[in-house]
């Protein structure tokens, strides 16, 4: 038996995963459980959840996978570190004496096998792995884009026969990943993975800025896909901190040129809204010509038909349509639904059960934390921290369960849904959501102010029924974990306002009994009463992770206006 645990670690957002026998049975990341948002430092609580998770014991582990490969890309590191090295203080070797010593670290925190096997998989590996084998793909054409992971910012491979071959790179310090963040921190937006707010505000603007950003940020370059222009860029430079420990405070990307470039925009303050607007729509569009650059050549690569595609850029739903909308580049995509490093615990580890001519089972499921039984929801109900403040009752038949959330909905109310195994990856699928009425117009303004108090342009996703996805939207891409954004019908748009973003798009989640019993039939219920089979979903947290345990599910709903939460079989309510 082959017990492989995978671990991102020293990327954001730090995870552990477990297979056995090539099946995918636990992952967690480590913000879940330390309540530190993309904390970047070692997963040593969550390997011991994944362990709890798959009922295995430390010495059980055959094997341990790393989705980072420190003496990768030699030659490209070399050159780049003669340029910018310093003796007195440098971060860069720094952070691969840290990705050594968890090696140590985890001798001394579990009682490990000493038989046991260490793999460091270089990064876009990984990423790719993570796509391509749950993917249920015989072949196709790999990619992954992020800011930086083993000096690579971009790959391509070729997948095929259960291997992954690596064709193309780009190397750092040329990255879309960083520079779409340079962009995210020049518009004020300072926190680590802020980049999805850009996003959000590019709909409300006009892409006027374009030239202006490609033309001086980007060297105009025949010979690769992209060149940056480092001249308004410091992440080249020595010992800049791009993920520096596990606080996550990243030095400023952009320099004082780019101040400089739109100092007439800045200095006018009465357009200052309008600027943000706009400049965020420039960045998207900048970053939608690049991508387009990169998908056409693969496409006209002609090695396969089928595209997979992972790293932190393939977070970039509003990008994602591009393929994932046109059928005519590739007949089929799957972007997982972890495509980040969290992902990379579980591509490393992947990557290592294929080369033990494992099968790869089940691994389309992000369902892989922790569940609770009824009997431990109803101890926490009646612990002394809160029996004096919340209302509970128990319903018994999960169709009445469902009757009654579904009512809840219809009426206006707010719930919490915690159900089930704790979801993977960076959105909430129904298993740990907060959930609402898609036709309340008001419903954006309410959540956003009152329950998730989070800025006002940010949209919310429909989950739909499967069965009635092209009833409402305009794309056929199944699409299980939100990876894409769709046109929402013309004449469906007034009925599902709380859904529809400004530009008429959604970030929809298509859902079906087979990934999600439970929620399935919840939003079949809202239709039997509504007609709309589909609900606003909402990640299940109020600027924190997500959350995992059910007191943190009551503590979100004794601190917010939310009406209702629903733990497996009890709803509860503030007294």
């Amino acid at each position: 038996m082959k017990v492989i645990v995978g671990i991102n670690t020293y990327h954001a957002d730090s995870s552990a995963c477990i297979l056995v026998d090539g099946k995918i049975i636990a992952a967690v990341e480590e913000e879940r459980i330390n309540r530190k948002k993309h904390f970047s430092g070692y997963p040593i609580k969550s390997i011991r959840e994944c362990l709890s998770i798959a009922k295995k014991q430390d010495i059980e582990i055959t094997d341990i996978a790393f989705n980072t490969k420190p003496s990768s890309n030699l030659f490209s590191k070399c050159i780049f570190w003669l340029n910018n090295f310093s003796f007195k203080r440098n971060y860069l070797t720094k952070r691969v004496k840290k990705k050594f010593y968890i090696k140590k670290l985890l001798f001394k925190e579990f009682k490990l096998n000493k038989n046991i096997k260490f793999h460091y998989i270089e990064h876009h590996l990984a990423h790719i792995a993570s796509a391509f084998y749950p993917s249920g793909f015989k072949d196709a054409n790999g990619l992954s884009i992020d800011g930086s992971g083993d000096f690579v910012t971009l790959a391509i491979s070729e997948c095929k026969n259960n291997k992954i071959k690596i064709i193309e790179k780009t190397n750092f310090p040329n990255s879309l990943g960083i520079f779409y963040h340079a962009m995210t921190q020049f518009l004020g937006f300072k926190n680590y993975g802020d980049e999805y707010k850009i996003m959000g505000l590019a709909a409300y603007g006009n892409p006027k800025y374009f030239d202006k950003i490609k033309d001086n940020l980007f060297k105009d370059n025949d010979l690769s896909f992209f060149e940056l222009n480092l001249d308004y860029f410091n992440h080249h430079r020595n010992n800049f901190k791009y993920i520096a420990d596990e606080s996550l405070i990243i030095d400023t990307i952009y320099n004082s040129k780019l101040l400089d470039l739109f100092s007439i925009e800045l200095n006018n303050y009465k357009n200052k809204d309008l600027f943000i607007k706009d400049f965020a729509s420039s960045v998207q569009k900048v970053y939608e010509f690049f991508f387009q650059k990169i998908i056409k050549k693969i496409s006209l690569n002609k090695f396969s038909k089928n595209l997979v595609f992972a790293g932190g850029c393939a977070l970039n739903s509003s990008a994602n349509k591009l393929i994932t909308n046109n059928k005519s580049l590739f007949d089929n995509v799957y972007i997982p639904f972890a495509p980040g490093d969290n992902g990379g615990a579980i591509g490393a580890a992947l990557v290592v059960s294929a080369n033990y001519n494992n099968e790869i089972k089940n691994s389309g499921s992000p369902y892989l934390g922790k569940e609770f039984s009824n009997n431990e929801v109803k101890n926490i109900l009646e612990s002394d921290d809160y029996k004096d403040k919340l209302d509970y009752k128990l319903i018994k038949d999960d169709d009445e369960l469902f009757k009654s959330a579904a009512k809840l909905i219809s009426e206006g109310k707010v719930i919490g849904w915690f159900q089930g195994k704790m979801e993977f990856g960076p959105r909430s699928l129904g298993n740990r959501s907060i959930l609402a009425d898609p036709r309340n117009p008001n419903m954006k303004n309410i959540i956003n102010m009152k329950i998730k108090r989070r800025e006002s342009f940010r949209p919310f996703a429909p989950s739909v029924l499967e069965e009635h996805q092209s009833d409402w939207f305009e794309s056929n891409f199944i699409n299980p974990y939100m990876s894409s954004l769709s046109e929402v019908k013309h004449d469906k748009r007034k009925l599902i306002p709380a859904v529809t973003h400004i530009d008429g798009t959604a970030r929809l989640q298509t859902v079906n009994s087979v990934y999600n019993s439970k929620y399935t039939k919840l939003i079949y219920n809202f239709f039997l009463l509504t007609g709309v089979p589909i609900l606003l979903n909402t990640s299940f947290n109020e600027n924190e992770p997500i959350v995992m345990k059910p007191e943190e599910s009551l503590n979100c709903l004794l601190r917010t206006d939310m009406d209702a939460v629903f733990i497996n079989n009890y709803l509860v309510k503030k007294i």
